[in-house]
């Protein structure tokens, strides 16, 4: 916590109560400020270590101001050709719906990562992945919040470690 204390005091931004956006008028609470979009699978060895860490995570904001949407790659170790591409045509337009279709360009078929973007415009703010902790977790959770509600769009990137570079494309 002292570490988030820190980080908005460096970005000029402030803590504010759970809910509440620029200028004060609280976020309705059913809508996300917040997608995570985790690309995962059941064959996938990183993500039953950072799955259940995500879910976790997520269950502390029981604001509903955090949506999780899975691009599930599960069928495409196991399954032919036609299957495989019903499975990433599915992903891609799951992405698509939650403004971001361009991760699926970025790190399409990649399992065991998840981006963290605003629900406002998709913006990409931060990335996850197995090394994290829970407690870590909740903290880019907390801080992609904060920079969703009070920074300008374009200007929401975390000081410090980022996603990694597309990996596609």
């Amino acid at each position: 916590m002292k570490m988030l204390a820190l980080i908005l005091l460096w970005t000029g931004l402030t803590a504010f109560p759970a809910g509440a956006q620029e200028g004060g008028a609280p976020a309705p609470a059913d809508e996300p400020v917040i997608k995570v979009i985790n690309f995962t699978a059941d064959w996938c060895p990183n993500c039953r270590i950072v799955d259940p860490r995500i879910d976790e995570a997520i269950a502390r904001f029981p604001d509903g101001q955090i949506e999780l949407v899975e691009l599930d790659m599960t069928d495409t170790k196991r399954a032919g050709d036609e299957k495989k591409l019903r499975v990433f045509a599915d992903a891609i337009r799951l992405a698509d719906r939650h403004q971001a279709a361009y991760l699926w360009d970025w790190y399409g078929g990649v399992t065991g990562l998840s981006a963290i973007i605003s629900a406002d415009n998709g913006e990409p703010i931060s990335c996850i992945n197995r090394a994290l902790s829970v407690d870590e977790i909740e903290f880019r959770l907390n801080e992609a919040k904060i920079l969703t509600l009070k920074a300008p769009a374009g200007r929401r990137k975390p000081r410090g470690p980022d996603c990694p570079p597309p990996m596609k494309g």
